[in-house]
């Protein structure tokens, strides 16, 4: 054997000489004895192998017995890779208008392809005289892309007439509202009395009692009836005829008048104009 590092030389006398084969073990005198050793010698491991197996499939039943999947490694291990994946999956947010704004892409391609659909079948309508009497094909693809289509607009339908309901019956209580002014029950203004001139002149001079009047006579009509238009600074046009002064559109300041309570100032000018009304209705008459 060969030797690494610092060696010291030895006497030739005291080196061991190494044979490089091992020794020869003495053959046998009884080789048939040797024989019969290593048979029961297997027979033995044979039978203690198949006692041990034997009670490894004893455990294996009874383990089957007691849990069915007790050996179901991969099922065991997906429930374990699924367990871990879950929490990840919770804690991702799901997009909010992602969806919305699919949806409203795959409806507008439909309404995009029925809209081109009727484009081509209005084409067709043109050119019909030309292949009169003559057969046409059509596709089962066509066929059934022409259904869907149908289903699709049977839906929007259906879903639009849902939409006009539900609005209509939350715009209940603001047309109740809206019309509550005009209801005479709850206060509102009503009656055969306030007419639409009678209206304008008591708004008129509600809102603007002391605005300055500046008359524009219009030209006579050919119905020969002596009356004038007077427009007031807003624009409003007022009726009067040439026997009534113009000061008497403005209604004069009552002694007291500053005492009185709003309700009872507009009920004065309602009546004030009521009169004017009917002298100038009387005036006409005649």
């Amino acid at each position: 054997m060969k030797k690494y590092g610092l060696q010291l030389r030895v006497p030739a006398s005291q080196q061991k000489k190494q044979s490089s084969k091992p020794p020869l073990h003495p053959p046998p005198i009884f080789s048939a004895d040797d024989d019969d050793e290593d048979i029961n010698g297997e027979i033995a491991r044979q039978a203690t192998k198949k006692k041990v197996l034997r009670d490894v499939e004893e455990q294996h039943k009874k383990a089957l017995a007691e849990d069915p999947t007790v050996f179901d490694y991969d099922g065991n291990y997906d429930q374990m890779k699924e367990e871990t994946a879950r929490p990840l999956m919770q804690d991702r947010q799901e997009p909010k208008y992602i969806h919305t704004l699919m949806a409203e892409a795959k409806a507008r391609e439909r309404h995009q392809e029925v809209v081109y659909e009727r484009k081509l079948a209005k084409e067709r309508s043109k050119d019909d005289h030309l292949y009169e009497g003559k057969g046409k094909f059509v596709t089962s693809a066509y066929k059934k892309k022409l259904a869907e289509q149908a289903k699709w607009l049977e839906e929007e339908r259906i879903r639009d007439e849902k939409e006009d309901v539900i609005t209509k019956k939350s715009h209940g209580m603001s047309d109740f509202y809206l019309n509550l002014g005009k209801n005479v029950a709850f206060g509102g203004a009503g009656g055969a009395d306030s007419s639409v001139a009678v209206k304008r002149e008591v708004k008129g001079i509600a809102e603007t009692p002391e605005r300055d009047v500046s008359p524009v006579m219009k030209p006579p009509s050919s119905s020969g009836a002596s009356e004038t238009n007077v427009y007031t600074s807003e624009g409003k046009v007022v009726a009067t005829d040439h026997s009534l002064q113009v000061s008497n559109v403005e209604p004069k300041p009552m002694a007291g008048q500053s005492d009185q309570d709003p309700r009872e100032k507009r009920e004065a000018a309602l009546s004030a104009a009521k009169e004017r009304f009917l002298a100038r209705k009387k005036a006409k008459q005649q």
